[in-house]
């Protein structure tokens, strides 16, 4: 087995190392950073926070200038992230109410703009340390739970003309959020925020976040519903992109995170608008509801599209995905192997019980131990170690099956996002793993793959004595 895992790291390029160095930072530089900060010190922040609870994330320009800590950077309770929608606003100007109808709006144009403010939680900056790799998963999940938790606190409705001032007066990193099914405005602002918040933990220059929100209707039973209303969101996000590039100061770099079937107008952007110069400097498919095959087909648009690198992000454990290789019959990017047997009727696919037992089983019964692979595999990488190759050029596979419990299923592994972001100095560490092919591909292939993608797997290692 070791000679397995350990072998195709002596392929590696030198360009690739660099890649997978970045794109493994899973840093514990949270945890180290909160448990050395002082009691004194956070409580000073909390008065501070108490008598001017209105300061803005950004600070003014002398103090982002001097931002060159994390504690600086994260210092303001209220995270400010801008968004643009197709949602209709259901409320008043002064007070918009994004909820799951679209805005038809034909006149004046279907895209809302904005920014809200995300009350941080108060946990945010007191993580505590990981002893081991699953104190640091639970850690992850109750981060989550809190951001989850978290205030929106205001929202600024906003003219284009008003929202492109921030663009072009930014100079740093921007990046663009697209969420996935089943997901409320809120929450989609605050997977922005969140992901945003490690990133400035990471870095002496914030990011600006924009989070781009299509009309979910929120419910794990209206999968067919937000497939159409994100279809139709397409052109205008599309539209949006381009007015971002077209805006932002060229020396800021633009960063892409796609989630779940958001991937899916993302991909589209890539085929469509080809140029010389690429789009974005990193791209990260995370939890991608897309066909594997056709995004296989489009593998190097998508690298074309991106300067430095395109991450794809998978888990075994993805208990959505599973149900949409289910519905589709076919793998996803996010999940690029066969579904599992599951005993039922199509018409069950999407009910609360069959999604309860299914999010039971694909954290225990349906997966062997993740770090393993089959004896298949494991003869056919012995016999000929070269079968080992990355998913593209610029492209790698990030597991997180270990890393993503059954409780967080199909939600972002945002410290792995972050990471990929912005390399830190305490990367968590990985294996390099191959899965058997799904069973059509194989068959293709005639029955022996002559060639295995390799995926680069999270692992406790890091924490091992």
């Amino acid at each position: 087995m070791g000679k397995v895992m350990q072998e195709p790291y002596k392929e590696l390029s030198m360009k690739l190392r660099s890649h997978l160095r970045s794109a493994l930072s899973l840093s514990l530089t949270l945890a180290m950073l909160a448990c050395t900060m002082s009691q004194t010190a956070l409580a000073q922040e909390q008065n501070r926070e108490r008598q001017d609870p209105g300061s803005d994330r950004r600070g003014s320009d002398s103090e982002r200038r001097n931002s060159t800590d994390a504690q600086s950077i994260v210092r303001a309770r209220l995270f400010e992230v801008f968004y643009a929608t197709t949602r209709a606003n259901e409320g008043s100007s002064f007070k918009p109410v994004y909820a799951a109808k679209r805005n038809l709006d034909l006149g004046a144009g279907s895209l809302d703009y904005g920014a809200a403010q995300i009350e941080r939680p108060s946990s945010a900056t007191t993580l505590p340390s990981a002893g081991n790799f699953q104190q640091f998963k639970l850690n992850m999940e109750q981060a989550d739970r809190d951001w989850q938790a978290a205030t929106v606190r205001r929202f600024d409705r906003q003219s284009l003309p008003d929202f492109l001032v921030k663009i072009k007066n930014w100079r740093g990193p921007i990046m663009v959020f697209i969420h996935g099914y089943d997901e409320s405005f809120d929450k989609a602002l605050k997977d922005a925020a969140m992901i945003a918040y490690q990133f400035d933990l990471r870095s002496d220059v914030p990011v600006l976040p924009i989070c781009f929100s299509w009309p979910s209707l929120n419910s794990k039973a209206e999968y067919a519903a937000d497939e159409a209303n994100l279809e139709w969101s397409t052109a205008a996000f599309f539209e949006f992109l381009d007015t971002i590039k077209a805006a932002k100061d060229p020396a800021s770099p633009l960063d892409m995170v796609a989630h779940s079937m958001g991937n899916r107008p993302l991909i589209q952007y890539c085929s469509q608008h080809k140029s010389d110069t690429p789009s974005f400097r990193n791209i990260i498919l995370s939890g991608a509801d897309v066909d594997f095959h056709m995004a296989e087909s489009r593998k190097n648009d998508i690298e074309s599209a991106a300067e430095r690198s395109v991450t794809v992000i998978v888990s075994d454990r993805d208990a959505p995905l599973i149900t949409s290789q289910l519905l589709h019959g076919q793998p996803r990017l996010g999940r690029p192997i066969d579904p599992p047997n599951v005993r039922t009727d199509k018409s069950e696919l999407l009910s609360s019980s069959f999604w309860s037992r299914l999010t039971l089983d694909a954290s225990t019964l349906l997966l062997p131990n993740a770090i393993n692979m089959d004896n298949d595999v494991i003869r056919w990488v012995n016999q000929n170690p070269k079968l080992g190759k990355e998913f593209g050029e610029k492209t790698i596979f990030i597991d997180v099956t270990d890393l993503i419990s059954g409780e967080l299923g199909h939600r972002l592994a945002y410290p792995v996002i972050a990471g990929i972001l912005r390399e830190t100095l305490s990367p968590l560490s990985s294996s390099a793993v191959y899965k058997r092919p799904d069973k059509l591909t194989l068959d293709a292939m005639g029955g022996s793959p002559r060639w295995l993608y390799r995926f680069h797997k999270i692992d406790s290692s890091k924490f091992r004595p």
